[in-house]
């Protein structure tokens, strides 16, 4: 029993220390883009919106995945508890980001004109991308730097290496649009760059793992797993990209611009509406689950765990976003996009869903079963695509978010399967009551709207639904981490200092 509690401690606490971090940069991304907008108005955060998207493409194509299968290897080194193979994984994953990262700056160097035009349009910005080469670089070997602490789960350093690099680069950078207008476009993405690899790099660079020798050939070799694990990941990158392009242009096909642009902020705001979590989640979890291997017993106890941490923190937050779907769409958007209100609301609900798969999804990777991965994401997106186009003709964008809903709901009972087969998984009769109760109090705001009643009575009883599913996670989240004590810790922590 005191080994669970540990368990759900660590679970709480290191998603309240990378979730805090996360929330931190989510709230500077909205402030910088506010001054951003000022500062050099819609030409200019154009701009740097395609610099960014050549940054992440050209790294995505070229970075082999390492950044995130790189954490199985390094994970299940540091369980081990052999200093010499830590050593080891540490100097391959080292080198290979090395060189996929010199690859993906080369790279943008060569095509800089192809890019440009396919960009931009023209040749006009060859020697802005050629620069941004230097980022592609800076940018991968941050990713690389970021997955060995990840590996090492030292979530507390990942996350001073966030909030510390995000902070520093939003006021460089703002300066510089500040002094330099369009013309520090690019001074900003070299600093910005720079400041979050100096930062990585300071917490990377304190872990010791003492000397190793390894020859080229014993590196391709030690490091064939990740890469392979790696390709599949990139893989699964480039499929969903695709998917949500095609999704966009059946869209536009069947409507207008101007449906597709409903689309996208509908998409977006439930894309982020969880995302804090799931990444503060996904820092301490995903190294947790490759560090069991194969102890099937352990790795069921560890999704069991998480998926029931992940209703109970998730379960809140989307109950009050069903609540004020409308006005978030106002507040984020403007009030031309409040008619995405109701696929906004069925997305949300089949984001209920993803709270439930999400777990699952991580144990054929904990597992290197990248394969399997591959095609259950690609089983994910057809389901959503081929029933997007079935319920389309029924009721067009809503229709679409009722797509989403089935597409989660069918991924889910394939996962529960898949799960099983691989690690014996079987769902707790406690998180089964629990997926029960969250559940229904997220259908019944979810359903509240088309009830017809008077809109006071639906505040009324909104506030009362919220009120319930805010008790019911501070409740449970209170048995398994006593929130009061540790607070009090906290309190008298501060207090003697």
């Amino acid at each position: 029993m005191e080994k669970q509690e540990h368990s759900y401690g660590q679970i709480v606490k290191s998603t309240g220390i990378f979730g805090g971090s996360q929330v931190f940069n989510l709230l500077l991304g909205i402030v910088r883009n506010k001054l951003v907008s000022v500062l050099l108005g819609p030409a200019g955060v154009g701009i740097i919106g395609l610099y960014q998207s050549v940054i992440d493409t050209v790294r995505s194509a070229t970075d082999l995945g390492l950044s995130f299968s790189s954490v199985r290897d390094m994970s299940s080194a540091a369980a081990s508890g052999d200093r010499i193979r830590m050593a080891r994984t540490a100097k391959v994953l080292r080198r290979w980001i090395l060189f996929t990262s010199v690859f993906g700056a080369a790279f943008t160097l060569v095509f800089s004109r192809q890019i440009s035009r396919l960009a931009f349009q023209d040749t006009k910005h060859v020697f802005a991308i050629c620069l941004l080469s230097v980022c592609v670089l800076m940018s991968s070997l941050s990713a690389g730097q970021r997955a060995l602490l990840q590996g090492m789960r030292c979530i507390g350093d990942m996350a001073k290496a966030s909030v510390i690099g995000s902070g520093l680069s939003c006021v460089v950078a703002v300066a510089l649009y500040y002094f330099f207008g369009q013309k520090g476009i690019i001074p900003a993405f070299l600093a910005t760059g720079l400041i979050m690899l100096l930062c990585s790099s300071w917490y990377a660079l304190r872990l010791k793992f003492g000397h190793v020798s390894l020859t080229i050939r014993e590196t391709l070799l030690h490091g064939r797993g990740m890469v392979t694990l790696g390709c599949y990941s990139m893989a699964v990158g480039l499929v969903s990209s695709l998917f949500a392009l095609l999704i966009r242009s059946l869209i536009e096909q069947w409507s207008d611009l101007s449906t597709v642009g409903l689309f996208q902020s509908s998409n977006s705001i439930a894309a982020t509406a969880l995302s804090s979590i799931f990444a503060a989640m996904a820092a301490d979890y995903y190294p947790r689950l490759c560090s069991v291997g194969s102890d099937k017993l352990r790795m069921s106890r560890y999704v069991n765990e998480q998926m029931r941490v992940a209703m109970l923190l998730s379960a809140p937050v989307l109950v009050l976003m069903l609540v004020l779907a409308p006005w978030i769409l106002r507040i984020f958007c403007s009030g031309e996009f409040v008619q995405a209100r109701d696929l906004l609301r069925w997305q949300l609900l089949g984001c209920f869903l993803k709270v439930l798969n999400w777990p699952l999804g991580y144990v054929p990777l904990s597992k290197g079963k990248g394969l399997v991965f591959m095609l259950t994401e690609l089983l994910w997106h057809a389901l959503y695509l081929g029933l997007s186009c079935l319920l389309w003709p029924l009721d067009g964008l809503e229709g679409i978010g009722m797509a989403y809903l089935g597409a989660h709901l069918l991924y889910t009972v394939v996962m529960l399967f898949v799960v099983r087969k691989m690690c014996d998984f079987r769902l707790s009769s406690y998180n089964l009551v629990l997926g029960l109760v969250t559940g229904l109090l997220t259908l019944l705001a979810f359903l509240l709207p088309l009830t017809g009643l008077r809109l006071c009575w639906q505040y009324l009883l909104s506030g009362l639904i919220l009120a319930v599913t805010g008790a019911v996670s501070l409740r449970e989240l209170n048995r398994i981490w006593p929130l009061k004590d540790h607070l009090g810790h906290c309190l008298q922590k501060l207090r003697s200092n």
